[in-house]
Parts: structure tokens; sequence; C-alpha cells
């Protein structure tokens, strides 16, 4: 039988032979079943040692590619059955993005560079040599005693060190959080509706039920919680995304007065709570009841998500279970970056740092919000003046995708509520517009051009402004 494998005498000739048969098999040249030539046949095809082929096809068969069978000889295995081809997206042209309104990142040329080369500078020079380990399974010390004093002084936080943990992102406490009351016996959470997809994705992933509770003008709707059987709750009530609704007072006390009453734990996303505009930032739920909410912040909105570096500070009870799942899994950031950060938060350079990007993000909002009045005047901005995007309410029957799509033919890249979030209950048709990744002054044109997208689309009820015709 004749295989067509080509060798090359210049190198060694079994290691040749191996990969050559495994390319054969892998491309399905080679399929499950297949009989090969015996050790001494193949030998003389190829002119090698019979050494050589036996050496190979031994490998081959440890490693699952071969099967033999006595007086069968050597065959593929039937397991290596030459899977069809997964089909394939048609590939869409490129389209090129002059403006780009998509919502959920902030603005990366913002990255302190300087004050964050210094400050890893800083760390290797400090850090120990026994840092470069394993570490605690908490997190680097230094960080979670600055997280302490910060969380405290700008949440009002009640964030003991023996209680933060650093995670790798918010989405990384979630998922800590959810394996350890999976272990305690949990079955369900409540997430808010719409929500941010990480969110119900993660507590899928964790083996856990997702139970949608509505998001109204005055935040989650907490009343709806006593129709289900829940273990825990998750929602961001300074700053809801995508709504931007914030959390009512009467409500954030009916929200503790539950989660006592039924034992359940409130899981606080406090994701972007640095950006607050016409007001200072609402305080953080966790320091009315630390006893039962985990307050979960993150670096992404504020430095950047490369950095993946997030935290939770849990209720007492939990500490010693949330350590053993976080000593599992281990999934931190480096201690460089830990290191760095609690620098940058010692010497007060995030708090500089907020006050500089919260000027220029203000201005951004204003220009966003001044620009939809002109040229979508039938677009309505809802929840508070806060974050690093809002959301701009379609009139009903307005198609939000195919404005989408056409928006982006004109260069314009945004975010819409039914792709890009989950929901489960009805909502009326909305785009969500971020102000992280587009200069002030390409604000007017990029919405110009949103607003003559909205105009022509097929069965949209948005109406342009003068000057977005």
């Amino acid at each position: 039988m004749d295989i067509h494998l080509d060798l090359d005498r210049r190198a060694p000739l079994r290691a040749q032979l191996e990969r050559e048969l495994r390319q054969a098999i892998r491309s399905g040249r080679l399929r499950a079943g297949t009989k090969l030539p015996s050790s001494r046949l193949l030998a003389e095809e190829l002119r090698v040692s019979r050494g050589v082929v036996v050496d190979a096809y031994s490998q081959l068969v440890a490693e699952g590619y071969l099967a033999t069978r006595s007086g069968d000889g050597t065959r593929v295995a039937d397991a290596l059955a030459l899977q069809p081809p997964a089909a394939s997206a048609p590939n869409a042209p490129l389209q090129r993005v002059r403006y780009d309104l998509r919502s959920g990142v902030p603005d990366l040329s913002f990255f302190p560079r300087r004050e964050w080369q210094s400050a890893t500078a800083a760390a290797l020079r400090e850090l120990p040599d026994a840092a470069f380990g394993y570490g605690s399974r908490r997190g680097h010390r230094r960080l979670r005693v600055a997280l302490s004093d910060y969380l405290g002084r700008v949440r009002a936080v009640v964030a003991d060190p023996e209680r933060v943990f650093i995670t790798a992102g918010a989405t990384g406490a979630m998922a800590l959080l959810w394996l350890t009351l999976r272990e305690r016996g949990a079955q369900r959470i409540a997430v808010e509706d719409p929500a941010w997809p990480a969110i119900p994705q993660s507590v899928v992933q964790a083996d856990l039920e997702v139970v949608p509770i509505t998001v109204d003008n005055q935040g989650l709707v907490v009343t709806e919680l006593e129709n289900w059987e829940v273990d825990a709750v998750v929602l961001s009530p300074a700053h809801q995304y995508p709504t931007g609704t914030v959390l009512a007072p009467a409500r954030r006390t009916q929200l503790i007065a539950w989660a006592r009453r039924q034992g359940a734990l409130i899981v606080e996303d406090d994701y972007d709570s640095e950006y607050r505009y016409d007001r200072e930032p609402i305080a953080s739920l966790q320091g009315l009841a630390p006893d039962c909410v985990a307050y979960i912040g993150t670096a992404s909105k504020t430095l950047a998500p490369a950095l993946r570096l997030g935290w939770s500070v849990v209720p007492s009870h939990l500490v010693g279970e949330v350590a053993v799942q976080h000593g599992v899994t281990r999934a931190m950031p480096s201690v460089l970056n830990q290191a760095a950060y609690a620098t940058l938060l010692e010497r007060g350079d995030i708090d500089r740092h907020l006050r500089r990007t919260r000027r220029r993000y203000h201005t951004r909002r204003n220009a966003l919000v001044d620009a939809l009045a002109t040229s979508l005047p039938n677009a309505t901005v809802g929840g508070a003046s806060a974050g690093l995007h809002l959301i701009a309410w379609l009139p009903e029957g307005a198609d939000e995708t195919a404005i989408a799509d056409d928006a982006a033919s004109r260069g314009v890249a945004i975010h819409t509520l039914h792709q890009e979030c989950s929901v489960i209950g009805p909502a009326s048709p909305a785009l969500l517009l971020g102000y992280g990744l587009i200069a002030e002054l390409a604000i007017a044109p990029a919405v110009q051009e949103l607003a003559r997208a909205a105009a022509i689309t097929a069965g949209s009820v948005v109406s342009a402004g003068s000057s977005g015709r």
C-alpha cells in the first residue's frame, strides 16, 4: 500500500514518519479503519530500517492514532473518523468604522502609562522574592489593604482586608461566588432583566438556574423576588447596565430586608460607579448591609479591560468557603499588576486619574445628549447621568437592528439593546451609545449619520431632526 509519505533524509526519520502519519490521519487522507502496511513492507517502501517504522507505529498507538488487533495488523483508530467541517458563516465585507459609539469600553488612550510604568518599576524593586510564588488565596495583601482603604473612603464599603479577594475581572469574581454558592446547595440566581449578558452566562456556566427580574425606572423590581425561591440576586444599583437606572432608596431598604428574611446573598456589581456627573456617586449597597451583600468592583472601566483586575468583598460567613474555591481556580491577575495598582491607590494616582477622566467623559456625554436632541429628537435618553454609555429609547415599532446595520454601512458602529444584552421580558427598542471610544468633536457628525440611517431604514418610525437629514 502506497501512503505517499515524503521523508527528508537529513532529519530524524522516526519523528518525520510520526508527523507525516499524524497529518495524514488528521486530514482524513487516512480514514478510520484504514489498514496500514506491515512494518516490513513500509520500511522497504520508504527505504528505512524496520525499527524506525516499528517505533513510529508504537508511538502512534500509544497516542491513540493507531490501533493494533491480533491477526489484523495496524489500522487507523476507529475513534478518529473524520468529522465534517463546521459550516462557516459567509464572509461579511469588512466595514470601516469612522465613528465608534459602541458601549462598554473606556478611552484606552487615557490609560496612565507614565504612572503605571513608575508603579510597575517600584513593584519590581520592592516585591520580595517570595511574592513571585503562588501567593495568598485572597490575592496580594498590599493591594487588599489599599483597596480596603480606598473603597471605604470613596464607596462607603465596609472592607476588612481579610474579606477582600483579588480576581481576574468582575466576571471572575462572580464565577467565584457562584461556585461557592453551588457548593452550599444553591440552585437559582436572580439577575436583572435586561442585563449585561456575561452575568447570566456566568450563572449558567456554574450550573445554576437564571431567574430574570424586571428592571423599571427605579431599578430592580424587588417585589418580584417574592415569587421565586432564589439563593442570591445580582444587580448594579449605582448604574444599571444597560438601562442606566439607579436603584431607588426605598428599594434598597426593601432588598436588604428581603435578603435577611430569606437568608439570600445580594451581589452588588459596582462596575462603573466612579463616573457620576450630575451629583456625587451614590454610596454602595454593601455599606448598608455587609452581612448579606458581596461587593464586586473592577479596574476595567477606570483603567483598561486588558488588566483583568477585579475584586470582591464578601460577607464574613463566606470568607473561608470563597478562599477554598479561589485556591482551586487561582484565577488572579499577575502579582506585578496587583502591586502596581496598589501603588497607584496609595499614591493617590487613581484619584487624580478619575478627576481628569470624569471631566472629559462628562463633556462627551453632554455632547452626545445635545446631538441626539438635535438630530434624533424622537429618541428618549434614559437613566442617570453616569458611566460610559447612555440608552436611547426608540419609539415602538422602530427596527433597532436595521438601524444599526444601516449605520454600520455609513461607518457608525453602535450597540443595540436586543442584540447586545440579555433581554427576557418585553422591552422597547433602544440604542446603546457609548462615548468612551469617540472624540468629542466627532460626536455630532456621528449622530447625524446615525439619524440618516434611522430616517431611511425600512419600517423605522424614528424621525431625524433637520440637521440629521
